[in-house]
């Protein structure tokens, strides 16, 4: 599920998103913020040069975070990058043009009931945690209905549990053409 909010400038995107943060903690979120700056990573530093010598991302761990730069940009591309993270629910804040995500839209400046918006976003998060596979071509979630989503878990979950380590709560499988 995505929700995208919008508002003006010093209109309190930030802090709304903070109060749903707090009300949906212990879940799975990923926020997604529109930066003005041209870039963030610093030209000269380790991972920029990475990137300008031929690597598609480059990622740095300090000891309480990770960071990925990537030379992939575009709001489509960081919520694909965003969904191989499986998230319960994807906060998209500060981009004009949401419409065509065809998600819930949340004007901050109209729209401040957080208790509302909390309550449709748990919806949304639990009929997503009912799903057992989800499945994506090329970034978008290919649509299947629950007979076909039976068929592929039970096949799936049968084949890797006659491999060492293959159990387990989540599984991802990645295949490439």
């Amino acid at each position: 599920m995505i929700i995208a909010i919008k508002g003006e400038k010093k209109s309190g995107k930030t802090a709304f998103i903070e109060k749903l943060l707090e009300k949906l903690r212990g879940y799975k979120i990923i926020v997604i913020k529109s930066s003005e700056h041209e870039r963030i990573d610093e030209e000269g530093k380790d991972t920029f040069r990475y990137r300008e010598a031929g690597a598609v991302a480059s990622i740095i761990v300090a000891r309480n975070e990770i960071v990925l730069f990537s030379n992939e940009n575009g709001l489509d591309k960081a919520i694909n990058l965003a969904k191989k993270l499986m998230p319960d629910l994807i906060i998209v804040e500060g981009y004009e043009s949401v419409e065509k995500l065809n998600c819930r839209i949340i004007e901050v400046e109209k729209e401040i009931d957080i208790d509302k918006i909390y309550e449709e976003a748990m919806k949304e998060i639990k009929k997503y945690k009912e799903k057992k596979v989800v499945i994506f071509v090329d970034g978008e979630e290919l649509s299947i209905n629950k007979f076909v989503e039976e068929i592929f878990y039970k096949t799936m979950k049968a084949m890797l549990s006659c491999l060492r380590g293959g159990e387990g709560k989540e599984i991802e499988i990645m295949i490439r053409e």
